[in-house]
């Protein structure tokens, strides 16, 4: 037996949570929160079948991968010329994605 923690963003959660379960994991979600960024993220607890595991992170990348996403910078001084404007710059910037964790299981038991 094998206990996964997944954590992704919380915009991929709902989707992939039902996903798992169609697919007959069970699944504890938390809200959690990134200590870089600050960012919101669900962080996801499987306990699974060691002939399984494949199956569920298969899902779980499928569900919640990278994409890009137009992203606007914090305003910033327009150098020294113009000191009353504040400028934004669009930029693409790879967001979701998931970090996976798979341990070992010494007993489970569900009552």
């Amino acid at each position: 037996m094998k206990m996964i923690m997944a954590i992704i963003g919380s915009e991929d959660a709902d989707d992939l949570v039902y996903e798992l379960n169609q697919n007959s994991f069970f699944v504890t979600k938390l809200s959690t929160m990134g200590g870089f960024l600050k960012k919101k993220s669900t962080t996801l607890m499987l306990g699974v079948d060691d002939s399984r595991v494949e199956e569920a992170i298969t899902i779980i990348k499928k569900m919640s991968g990278t994409r890009e996403q137009l992203v606007y910078t914090p305003p910033t001084m327009a150098g020294n010329c113009c000191p009353t404007v504040n400028m934004t710059v669009p930029m693409n910037m790879k967001v979701g994605g998931s970090t996976i964790f798979v341990m070992n299981v010494e007993d489970f038991q569900k009552f």
